[in-house]
Parts: structure tokens; sequence; C-alpha cells
């Protein structure tokens, strides 16, 4: 479906009035954000992108949130998304999540439509969402998952926590999996400042090739500063998986305004390729993503953030070392 930006504001705006209260035991509230860059791409490995210049707006979000009857809450939220192919800008609507859950002592159980816990913590830590996608999601890991979800503490006392997913294919929303999957991570927060977290999964896709992940991701936050670095590797049945490397760093160095730089070292090629929206990778060369930027809060608001995408790609199969990626834009990201 075809959305008009004019249109989508002005929902926006309008049902937020409407529909953001509190009551004793039931609370009701519409948000929504949006983001998109005006760029120039330099170089490219696709002919098609040398040398071109644009502005698009990538993403697109409503989300009404609910809580009632004390400890259950509900949330739908809609995406308006496009294929991220250059200078093609066709929006389409989706649900993005769709789901209840229950919070009792210090454990919550979800159903229906939502975030996998592949990169749940690590898209928190990051915090840059606009700008780009963490890795596993980039790569074409699924973002989100139709099952029944159960989060909690396992030591309350030394922080250490426990995230599980089972979750079936259901051609519904545009991020789920395509299979059987079954996921478990444990964290441990001993404070405010560190984060450990191990994770896996099993996949089971039928007629495909079955696969699992293993995870390991370490990140430091205090108020002016945060970094992350993880490993991920994913092995499927006919070696169509991925292998990575990320590491970033934010930091506000005067009033408010960030640092911001990552590195992602792709050791295989990238089994999405040229089908990553926005951000397509070669896909037959390994590769190292790079990112840096300085984030503008301007106001409540809207952030505005100049950076830089350069993606260098090694050597291929046959000896050919694919033409460099080099993108400059300008994000503005918007939320109320």
């Amino acid at each position: 479906m075809k959305v008009k930006c004019s249109i989508f504001f002005l929902l926006l705006f309008s049902f937020n009035q409407v529909f953001s209260q509190e009551e004793s035991d039931f609370s009701y509230k519409l948000k929504g954000l949006v983001f998109g860059d005006a760029y120039y791409v330099d170089t490219h490995h696709l002919p098609e992108a040398n040398d071109i210049a644009g502005a698009v707006m990538r993403r697109a979000y409503i989300t009404f949130d609910t809580k009632f009857a004390k400890n259950w809450y509900t949330r739908l939220r809609f995406e308006a998304n496009q294929s991220g192919e250059y200078q093609t800008y066709n929006f389409e609507v989706e649900v993005k999540d769709l789901l209840i859950g229950y919070k009792f002592e210090k454990h919550k159980i979800v159903f229906g439509l939502s975030p996998t816990k592949t990169f749940d913590i690590i898209e928190g830590i990051w915090g840059l969402r606009y700008l780009a996608r963490t890795p596993m999601d980039m790569q074409g890991s699924a973002s989100r998952e139709w099952g029944l979800a159960v989060d909690g503490n396992i030591i309350s006392k030394i922080g250490l926590k426990y995230r599980t997913m089972i979750s079936h294919d259901i051609d519904f929303g545009g991020e789920t999996g395509e299979g059987f999957r079954v996921q478990g991570a444990i964290s441990w927060q001993p404070d405010n400042v560190w984060t450990v977290d191990f994770f896996t999964d099993y996949e089971r896709v039928e007629g495909e090739s079955n696969g699992m992940t293993y995870q390991i991701f370490i990140a430091y936050e205090r108020e002016k500063i945060r970094w992350g670095t993880h490993y991920s590797n994913n092995t499927r049945q006919d070696d169509s998986g991925l292998e990575l490397f990320s590491a970033f760093v934010v930091g506000s160095f005067y009033k408010n305004i960030s640092a911001i730089a990552r590195v992602d070292r792709i050791m295989k090629p990238s089994p999405r390729g040229n089908n990553i929206s926005y951000i397509p990778f070669d896909p037959n060369s390994k590769a190292t993503f790079l990112i840096g930027g300085f984030e503008f809060p301007l106001g409540k608001y809207l952030t505005l953030t100049p950076n830089i995408i350069h993606i260098i790609y090694d050597e291929n199969d046959i000896g050919v070392k694919p033409q460099s990626d080099l993108t400059y834009r300008l994000t503005a990201y918007f939320k109320i």
C-alpha cells in the first residue's frame, strides 16, 4: 500500500492528542517516529549506484501501546517501508509488532509477533537504529518472530537474567523468520555499567538448510560514553551461513553532541548481498563495513546526524576486488 508522508504525519499527530491518557489500571498511548537521509554515493560496487544523489524517508512507525488489568499489556506497531533500491521508493505498510504480554514478579511472557532475542540487547545499547541496523539484523537475521517469549531474572542480586523464545514461520509481518526456531540467551549485568550476553539458537527450515547461531556480546555504558563488541557465527548445512565481528563506540562531548564510530568485519560473503535495503553488499566478497558520524539533537523531537558509510571488499574467489562503497549522508530522525 502506498502512503503519502503528509497523511502519515497528520494522522500521527491527531491520534496522539486523542489517545494519550492514563487511568488507574489502564493506559494507552500512540507514538511514532520517522527517519531518512539526504545522500550522495561517491563510489559503489553496483554500477547504477555510482555518482548518484537523492533523498529518501527510509522508515516510519506508528505504535499503539496499552496497559490493562495491572500486569497485562499489548503493542500494535505499523511500519511504512520500502525495498531500499536506489531511486526506487514505493512505500508499503506492514505490521511490525502485534503482541500481548503479562508481567509477574520479575518475569514476563509475550505471545504474538515480537522482537527476536538475537540482537534485542545489542540494539538497545547501540541505540542508533535510525542510523544503521545492528550487524546481524543488517545481514539478514529475522528481527521479528511469531511465537512465545519468556524473559526474567535468574539471580537478581548479581544481575543474571535469561531470555527465551519459541517461534514458527507465519506469513504475517515483513521481517519474520522462515521456519521453526528456538532461541535462548543468558545475560549478566552486575551493575549499570557492564553487560555480557551469550546467545544461541536453532532454526529448522522445511526443504532448506537448517542452521544454528552462537553469539557473545560485551558492552560498557556510562553517562557520556558507551561501547560494545560482539562476535556472531551462524552455521548452516549448505555453508550459506554468516560469521562476523563488530565493535562500536558512542561518546558525548559537548552539549549532548555525540561522536559515533562502528566497524563490522564480515568474515564470509554477505548471504543477503545486494538485497540489503539501502546498504547493499557485494555477495561474493568478504567485507569491512565502516560508519562514522556526529549526532546533533535539535530539541526534544529532531536529531540530525551527518555520517559516512564506507564498505571495503576483499578479493573474491576469482581474484577480483570489487569497487569500494563510499556514501555521504545527512540522516534526520524525528519522534513524538
